[in-house]
């Protein structure tokens, strides 16, 4: 077990170093995607990894083992990437969250924009292009704070893991170890 621990906190700290590394050469600071799709690749490669090193040196064990074995791995990863992506946005960049609200106020200033609102949904047909405005705002403030962040990355990890975790177990005992779970089962006599 302390084994699988150690390679989610291996591959939690590659990634941070990566995203670290980005950020000192300015790259990719407003587009997200490369840092999710590197953190579904992370997990995924960690829970792989765990599991084949279980594999290879445990003879018989069980699919909820497995299971486990992807599930601690993949959680320590979890809480470490959603800890370090708070700090992210609170200490080394809260420039992201700024600009993204100030690009949300800009955009705003336009009363074609406002308009909009005001057809798409039917609660602000009756407030003013003020009230919408801070209405707006409020809203962007909050989904820009670093603890949405926060929330939404572990909220969205959690779930990705424990589903790749079910998924990984199943295809490495019904597909690449499939001769070790068949013959470590009793055989009928």
């Amino acid at each position: 077990m302390k084994k699988s621990l150690n390679i989610g906190v291996g591959f939690a700290v590659i990634w941070i170093i990566l995203k670290l590394v980005a950020f000192n050469f300015q790259l990719f600071l407003i587009d997200l995607k490369p840092f999710i799709f590197a953190n579904m690749l992370f997990v995924t490669l960690a829970i792989c990894v765990a599991l084949y090193l279980k594999k290879r040196t445990k003879t018989s064990s069980n699919l909820l083992d497995d299971i486990k074995t992807g599930m601690a791995t993949s959680m320590i990863y979890t809480v470490i990437i959603s800890g370090f992506i708070f700090f992210y946005y609170q200490s080394i960049y809260p420039e992201f969250n700024t600009s993204k609200i100030s690009e949300m106020e800009i955009l705003l200033k336009d009363e074609s924009k406002i308009k909009e609102l005001r057809k798409s949904k039917p609660d602000m047909e009756n407030r003013s292009s003020d009230e919408i405005r801070s209405q707006v705002l409020g809203s962007v403030s909050q989904y820009y704070s670093a603890k949405f962040t926060m929330i939404i990355s572990l909220l969205g990890l959690l779930i990705y893991s424990t589903l790749n975790s079910l998924l990984i177990s199943i295809i490495f005992r019904k597909v690449i170890f499939k001769h070790q779970s068949d013959s470590s089962a009793p055989s009928a006599s």
